[in-house]
């Protein structure tokens, strides 16, 4: 996918399917690439264990995401 079609999903409860086959579900977030060529995005779940850390899969890249869902309806994908 393309930054442009990624960023209008940041923000939201999102379900991510990435290009290893992968799906990861949370609230989408955006950095600029800071200089080296991609941008990061960020899909933040609630935490495994109760007083845990939240879990964040850190993704490289518009490109590594073969698709993106909303996932508003589903409770465990908001942040």
């Amino acid at each position: 996918m393309t930054d442009d079609e990624v960023r209008t999903y940041v923000g939201q409860a999102v379900r991510v399917t990435l290009d290893d086959g992968r799906v990861v579900a949370g609230t989408l977030h955006a950095e600029d690439g800071h200089g080296h060529g991609h941008s990061h995005y960020m899909v933040v779940s609630d935490p495994v264990r109760e007083g845990a850390e939240p879990v964040v899969e850190m993704i490289h890249g518009a490109q590594r995401i073969t698709e993106i869902d909303d996932a508003s309806d589903d409770p465990a994908a908001v942040e």
